[in-house]
């Protein structure tokens, strides 16, 4: 077991920058007691040239251990390094000792206290140059660990940025390709007069389950998307997003009632996914909603750094059992709120949002949208007040 191995067994490798200061503090002591022992509490060795080198030497090195020691733990090294460099600082001290020994042998002083003070100005000299050649190697020992580690993330992102292309192109040339054609079969079908309401019913659901799946793998290769990377933001304008979203809704329901208040052009930080989020939530709202006629108001409010984007509609609201899971990816769920809602979160995230269920019961459900404003236009957007809500149809 090397030296390294039996310092970090002996002591936790948190208490080794202390005890190192500790070591120094302690020679600087060793120095305090030798001259106390050696010429007792007379002043006049205290006024010779010899005490004031002595002194010097000593604050120094000592204050050089003692500042090394508290240094280490705000160099940002690792604790697993702390046992090495507490290695080179004991083998410093020993290395030292062990070159001045024969010196002292040879040269000797003349007196004992002579022979004492060399000894210890040695140690600290060789604590100092140990201490520094510790820190000077472990931090190179961590910059290469972080260069490979460095190295190998850029492998494995490299590796899974390929196999999402993979898994992007058998998404839209085999999967969702079939699903268009399943439900196009159906959709010509539906368009037979003369089929009995049995089979059209069972055309209805093979046409609104193919429906459902092109929207799943959609919603599947937006997610690819977004995990690849950092977000690139950009000013995107809310307003012109919101809108686009709201006159093409994407919904089967004919009837839907949708009214609109917002600035003209409010700015946010975000990305060319934006609409998503909105397709996904406007969705949610409406194929969640039993009522004879689907209501969906929605709302944006600028504040001094955010826009907030509310989406209220008349439905069921959400139930007691799910609202804690509301956003979580779970399995099983791609049917239900679960996918989408996820999707949601995933890449308001992305754009440092926030997305809640602000408000829910049996009149209806309220999901909020916090968007940070871009910096150059928050100010005119806040100087706009919102236009009437209006009607924009379905």
């Amino acid at each position: 077991m090397d030296l390294a191995s039996r310092l970090s067994s002996v002591f936790p490798p948190d208490e080794i920058p202390t005890l190192i200061s500790r070591a120094g503090i302690l020679l600087f002591a060793a120095f305090v007691v030798e001259w106390v022992v050696f010429y007792g509490l007379r002043v006049e060795p205290l006024l010779t040239g010899n005490f004031l080198l002595n002194l010097l030497l000593t604050a120094v090195f000592s204050g050089g251990i003692v500042y090394g020691g508290s240094r280490i733990a705000r160099t940002g090294l690792s604790p697993k390094r702390y046992p090495r460099i507490a290695t080179w600082f004991v083998g410093g001290i020993a290395v030292f000792l062990g070159v001045n020994a024969p010196m002292m042998v040879v040269w000797y002083p003349g007196t004992l206290q002579s022979v004492v003070g060399w000894a210890r100005t040695s140690a600290a000299m060789g604590g100092v140059g140990g201490l520094v050649f510790g820190i000077v190697e472990a931090r190179a020992i961590q910059r290469e660990l972080t260069a490979e580690r460095a190295a190998i993330r850029a492998d494995e992102a490299e590796a899974q940025r390929r196999w999402f292309d993979y898994l992007n192109s058998l998404l839209r040339h085999e999967v969702l390709n079939t699903a268009n054609v399943i439900t196009g079969y159906a959709s010509v079908h539906l368009d037979d007069d003369d089929i009995d309401e049995e089979l059209r019913r069972n055309l209805e659901r093979i046409h609104r389950q193919g429906q459902e799946m092109t929207e799943v793998i959609r919603d599947i290769q937006v997610l690819m998307r977004a995990s690849q990377g950092d977000a690139d933001r950009e000013a995107v304008n809310l307003t012109e997003t919101l809108t686009t979203v709201l006159e093409n809704p994407r919904s089967d329901r004919e009837n839907v009632e949708i009214t609109a208040s917002m600035p003209d052009d409010v700015y946010v930080m975000a990305g060319e996914l934006l609409p998503r989020v909105f397709v996904n939530l406007f969705a949610n709202a409406v194929q969640h909603n039993e009522s004879e006629t689907p209501r969906v108001d929605v709302t944006v409010d600028v504040g001094d750094t955010t826009a907030t984007v509310s989406i209220a509609d008349n439905g069921p609201g959400v139930p007691d059992d799910v609202r804690d899971t509301l956003f979580e990816r779970t399995d099983g769920s791609c049917g239900s709120h679960g996918l989408g809602l996820y999707l949601v979160r995933t890449l308001v995230e992305r754009y440092d949002g926030i997305v809640r269920l602000s408000d829910t019961g049996p009149d209806g459900s309220v999901f909020t949208v916090e968007l940070p404003l871009a910096n150059d236009a928050a100010g005119s957007a806040r100087s706009r007040s919102p236009d009437p809500a209006s009607p924009l149809g379905a």
